[in-house]
């Protein structure tokens, strides 16, 4: 048996009573910390886009909605539409900091179980086992560091939506096999160089991203096609041609692929980001932040910023135009911890960019490129960075900070809160209030429409929610 059977076959036979308790109170926070993040985005510019995509693709066939916005389209737009969404503000998630498995669980699931009637037990089994699987995958094909410099991406994210939507769909093992071979060739190529490469090559920054909502879709169709009869493409991810090939890796590390397969799940390493950025930028700027908290100078004492860590080309953006810019750029996220702004969309806005005060700020930052760290990062997962504040009175300060050694805890009443910010103007208190209630209790409600339904805005205009 291949490991692709091996992995379709534990999706298959895992049961919501297989579930330990950490893992059960895990995927509730993640499943609560993306519905936020879904329902923000749909006040950013580029989720007003890809709600009009999404209402183009499946206007006309009200299988699922769209969250924060109360349209309803066809199962895989509605995948699609959730998942940018999700995504927009760059404040999901992130798995060993290569992976991102809420947007794409969590859109797909929804999309399939709101359509299906599904139980909030079966969505939070569905979800966790997407979990469960790009944890293992991605951290598997992960190529070399010299590998990394010319070929890099997160292209095997549809295998989580084509887990999730599929086991809401009940596939069985052929089924899902051939789910897993459909998606693996609806994956994107791995285009993360001219996504978030060299700046002067890059930017403005690709609003479409990494393709995150196609890859929503892309593993929703999957599970949806071999639903209906498609077949065949069995073993995608098995031998020397598998699926890391295909995406352009140079090594795949299959025993890591099923090592302790259901006794150790990956949803209770999950980290719900703290800041919305990409997840390599937080932890110089928690580091940024904690000097400043702890030393009390003000941003017109700062003479020079500098920081040292991983891949500095790719996030050396001094001058962002745009908020997908500005979620890039590291320079952006140590001004604004000089700064203590609140993390939200206001620091992405257009009078924050370029306010004269921020891009001041912007050029007392300097990078410096740290190759131990880069080899930390493939091969460990690991984010190493050190920081040094310059002041004007000639004092030198620096912190040093490792992810996860050093990421702070994130529980419940911290997912609560950020919930209720994200959702702040778009939903009312009794609805955030109740959607928080009913994530809690997911493994008690029946069905997920009731969930769905806090979910969409009090003027929507559907015939289902008026």
């Amino acid at each position: 048996m291949g490991v692709t059977r091996e992995i379709v076959r534990f999706v298959g036979e895992t049961r919501y009573e297989d579930l330990p308790p950490d893992a059960v109170a895990a995927t509730k926070l993640a499943i609560l910390n993306i519905l936020g993040t879904t329902v923000a985005g749909t006040g950013t510019r580029i989720g007003a886009l890809h709600i009009d995509l999404a209402r183009d693709m499946g206007g006309g066939n009200e299988q699922a909605t769209i969250l924060g916005d109360g349209s309803r389209v066809s199962i895989p737009a509605a995948a699609y539409a959730n998942g940018n969404l999700a995504f927009a503000l760059d404040w999901e998630d992130t798995l060993f900091y290569i992976t991102h498995p809420g947007f794409i669980t969590v859109s797909s699931g929804l999309a399939v179980g709101e359509n299906v009637g599904s139980s909030g037990r079966d969505f939070l089994l569905a979800v966790a086992l997407g979990y469960e699987v790009l944890g293992r995958l991605g951290p598997a094909m992960q190529p070399t560091p010299e590998r990394g410099k010319q070929v890099f991406g997160e292209q095997y994210h549809p295998f989580a939506g084509a887990v999730t939507a599929g086991k809401l769909l009940g596939l069985d093992d052929e089924q899902m096999d051939a789910a897993f071979g459909i998606a693996g060739t609806y994956a994107p190529v791995p285009s993360a160089h001219k996504y978030f490469g060299v700046v002067a090559e890059t930017r403005p920054m690709r609003e479409v991203k990494l393709g995150w909502g196609w890859m929503c879709m892309a593993g929703t169709l999957a599970a949806l096609s071999a639903s209906r009869g498609f077949g065949g493409g069995h073993g995608i991810l098995d031998g020397d041609r598998g699926f890391h090939a295909m995406a352009g890796s140079d090594r795949c590390d299959v025993d890591r692929m099923t090592a302790d397969l259901g006794s150790r799940w990956l949803v209770t390493d999950v980290e719900p980001k703290v800041y919305p950025a990409i997840a390599r930028n937080t932890p110089p700027h928690l580091a940024t932040r904690a000097l400043v908290a702890e030393h009390g100078f003000g941003p017109d004492e700062v003479e020079r910023v500098t920081v040292r860590g991983m891949q500095m080309s790719a996030v050396a953006d001094f001058a962002p135009a745009t908020e997908v810019d500005a979620q890039f750029s590291l320079p952006h996220a140590i001004v604004m911890a000089l700064l203590q702004e609140s993390p939200g969309p206001d620091m992405f806005s257009h009078d924050r960019l370029f306010d004269p005060e921020v891009r001041r700020l912007l050029g007392r930052v300097h990078l410096e490129h740290d190759t131990d760290a880069d080899v930390l990062y493939f091969n460990e997962q690991r984010l190493l960075y050190s920081v040094e504040v310059e002041l004007t009175d000639g004092r030198r300060l620096a912190r040093e900070i490792e992810f996860p050694r050093d990421r702070p805890e994130t529980g419940w009443s911290e997912i609560c809160a950020k919930f209720q910010t994200l959702c702040d103007g778009v939903l009312t208190s009794t609805q955030i209030d109740r959607a928080i209630e009913l994530v809690d209790g997911l493994d008690q409600l029946d069905d997920l429409n009731a969930l769905v339904a806090t979910l969409v805005p009090a003027n929507a205009t559907s015939d289902l929610y008026v």
